[in-house]
């Protein structure tokens, strides 16, 4: 009975790691940016970027906040000010990735009250982010009722 029990416990265990256990690959990547006190928005031109980290399990990027982070500072260190709420789109595809960057392009070229301004490569650049992979949940469980028990 033990030791089935054991057995359970180790199986969840690695079920738990396996969630998040990623890869590092190329990955195509695109980035607008929008400011709503100005009529401009900013696309970026599809760019290689090597050595991404991807969830294996959803093909999901990992710190996709940390890419979209990187344009916006760009931005506001060229604008000087002005707040811009940024979006990354990224595949592994290059010709879906084309797809989705003509009907981003399509989509605000027929609004008249918006302005298009591309931002070419020799501009900017995404850079791969350093990722650090997250605690696993018993880890942080744990943790909690530690804090919770020292203030009893």
């Amino acid at each position: 009975m033990l030791c089935a029990i054991l057995l359970c416990t180790a199986f969840a265990q690695t079920a738990q790691a396996k969630k998040y256990r990623v890869r590092q690959q190329k990955t195509y990547m695109m980035g607008t940016a929008i400011s709503f006190t100005d009529s401009v928005i900013y696309i970026t031109d599809m760019q290689v970027v090597d050595s991404v980290t991807i969830q294996r399990k959803t093909h999901f990027l990992m710190d996709r906040q940390a890419y979209s982070l990187q344009l916006q500072r760009y931005l506001e260190a060229q604008k000087k000010g002005s707040h811009f709420t940024t979006a990354v789109c990224f595949g592994q595809k290059k010709k879906n990735m084309e797809r989705r960057y003509l009907a981003i392009y399509k989509r605000y070229s027929k609004r008249n009250d918006l302005h298009i301004s591309l931002v070419d490569q020799s501009q900017f650049r995404f850079h791969a982010e350093e990722y650090t992979e997250p605690e696993t949940v018993e880890t942080e469980q744990k943790a909690l009722k530690t804090k919770k028990k020292k203030k009893k």
